[in-house]
Formats: C-alpha cells, structure tokens, sequence
C-alpha cells in the first residue's frame, strides 16, 4: 500500500494500459460479415418482391384471359362478369393499398387492351378501389370474407354506376328501365357471383408470402 501522496501509484499506470482500449471499428475489417448480411437481406426482400410481382401479374394474365374468352361466350345472366375488381381487391387485403394501387392500374389498361370492357375509364375504378381497400383493411377492417363480400359489393355497385353512366353517354335513346333492367343489373349479379373465384385464387397465390419466418423456415 502506497502511504506517501506525492508517490504515483505505478499498480493503477499498469493496470490502465493493459486494459484494452475501446478503439472504433473500422469499416473495412469487422463489419464485412454484418454487411454481407445486410446484402443478403436485401437481395431476400428484392426476390421477394420480384416473386409477388410476378404472381400478381401471372394472376392478372390469367382472370384478363378468362373473362375476355370464356365469359363473351357464357354470359351469366346475360352479362360479362368483371373478374379483375375483386382480384384487385383480394390482392389489396393481402398486400396492402400501394400494391392494390399498383395492380389495380396495371390490371384496368391490360383488360382494356383485350376488349374486355366498354368502359374507357377503369383506371379510376380499379386504382382507388385497390388503395382505398388497402387501407381500410390496415385500420379499420381485419381481412374476412364478410369484408371481402362488403368490399366486393360496394365495388360492384360503383361499377354498375359507371357502366349505367356509359350507357347513356354512348346509347342515347335508350331507357332507364332496359338499362337498369337489361345491363347494370345482370352484370352487378354476374360480377358478385363469381367474385369468390379471383378472391380464393389471390389468397392461395399470396399466401406463401405471408407466411411468419417460423413457417418459412419450417
């Protein structure tokens, strides 16, 4: 034990420079492997997405297809059902609204592209309907298929609106009663009857990719 105060005490001097210093790591050295990770992580997510966009696409092809072939040939009541607003409503609930945003856009010009509306407007139908879906379902509604059939509905009706408001924009002389009776009616009963198809199929087609990791890695 030092007693004289002037006397440095050499025990604490040795002590502090065996002690490691804390030094910065340096960015070239330690931190490859967390960045190699971080990498990976990144190109996990961009696969990913590039996979979700692929089966959106691959599902907006295939419902584009059915409805501009088979549905001009059997009309249910007479009328063409619209398959791709509820497919963009399905995948709005199970992605969110910017992907209901971006397929419901990308889905209105490809089935206009095929002829398989009259209506030159579906952009303003299909793009809100995805976005608007989206959030709802974010906070307020949780994803059942009571919501879904209450989103479907809702959607079809708006549609109906805009298929009444073409009809008379294009066919002057025609009748309320033959355009209520005769088109917006027929369709607004084919479009919800087989709305379940494009539901069921984006929520099976979607569902791998929201899986918890847990699920994934089993």
């Amino acid at each position: 034990m030092n007693n004289n105060p002037r006397t440095p005490d050499r025990s604490r001097e040795n002590a502090d420079r065996e002690a490691p210093s804390a030094s910065p790591r340096e960015p070239g050295s330690e931190s490859l492997t967390d960045r190699f990770r971080e990498w990976r992580l990144a190109l996990n997510m961009d696969g990913e997405a590039i996979a979700k966009g692929a089966v959106c696409a691959l599902l907006i092809v295939v419902f584009s297809l059915i409805q501009t072939t088979l549905f001009t040939r059997f009309r249910p009541f007479g009328a063409v059902p619209d398959l791709i607003l509820p497919l963009v409503i399905a995948i709005a609930m199970t992605e969110r609204e910017r992907w209901g945003a971006v397929v419901g856009l990308i889905a209105a010009f490809v089935i206009e592209s095929l002829g398989g509306s009259r209506l030159t407007l579906l952009p303003l139908l299909y793009m809100p309907s995805g976005y608007v879906c989206g959030l709802l379902t974010i906070y307020y509604f949780r994803d059942s298929a009571a919501v879904r059939a209450l989103y479907t509905g809702i959607s079809s009706a708006v549609r109906a609106i805009f298929t009444f408001t073409t009809l008379a924009m294009t066919v002057g002389d025609i009748s309320l009663a033959t355009a209520v009776i005769g088109v917006v009616l027929p369709e607004f009963a084919a479009n919800l009857l087989f709305a379940v198809i494009p539901h069921a199929a984006a929520y099976f087609a979607l569902r791998p990719f929201n899986k918890s990791r847990d699920a994934k890695v089993q």
